[in-house]
């Protein structure tokens, strides 16, 4: 009996353990460096872990991706459909720890960057940070690593309604209220000055 008790909190460990150290595969798949440009996925790197951890748990219960018109959001639900809180603890967390991706700058005209530059520095830096690097206090996610090509489309996201619409979700319903004061062309610029380094 004792040699039970002894093998079975070894054999757990080991298979926990396992679990731990190949989960992290399951979002490279497509948040990895050699797949974000074709699967349009956000970076995750040094995103910050509370926010992280809300929008897995708001996907898992259908509160983001149940449109059919966000593929994307779609297929990210399902993942998280999969997932234990304690799952979504230990991606968050995973991710959070990692050094920051250095990110190529998008060039971009002068104009534009400018305009994008007042734009970001009146309706985003509040929130986002000086340097998009988020802020866990309000709930902001880190901004500054992420594809122009994600940005635009999140902030298409809010400006259709597609996100930021549910009453459980304050920072989202912001997020779409702040994205609605902006026109496309508004919208283009920020994206251009995030994109260029925020310079």
């Amino acid at each position: 009996m004792r040699i039970k008790i002894r093998i079975l909190p070894t054999l757990a460990l080991i298979s926990l353990n396992t679990a731990l150290a190949s989960e992290p595969t399951l979002c490279l798949s497509c948040h990895g460096d050699n797949s974000r440009a074709a699967t349009s996925a956000p970076l995750l790197d040094a995103q910050l872990k509370p926010y992280l951890q809300k929008q897995l748990q708001q996907f898992r219960a259908g509160e983001r991706g149940s449109d059919p018109a966000d593929a994307a959001g779609q297929t990210m639900a399902a993942v998280a459909k999969t997932l234990t809180d304690a799952d979504i603890a230990q991606f968050a967390g995973y991710f959070a720890a990692l050094p920051k991706t250095a990110v190529a700058a998008e060039p971009a005209a002068a104009e534009l960057l400018d305009k994008g530059r007042r734009l970001y520095i009146g309706n985003c830096g509040t929130c986002h940070g000086n340097q998009a690097e988020g802020n866990n206090a309000l709930h902001a996610p880190a901004l500054a690593a992420q594809s122009p090509a994600y940005l635009l489309l999140q902030l298409q996201h809010f400006r259709s309604g597609l996100r930021g619409q549910l009453k459980t979700d304050k920072p989202g319903r912001q997020m779409a209220m702040m994205a609605k004061t902006l026109t496309e062309q508004d919208v283009q610029a920020v994206v251009a000055y995030i994109g260029a380094g925020l310079p």
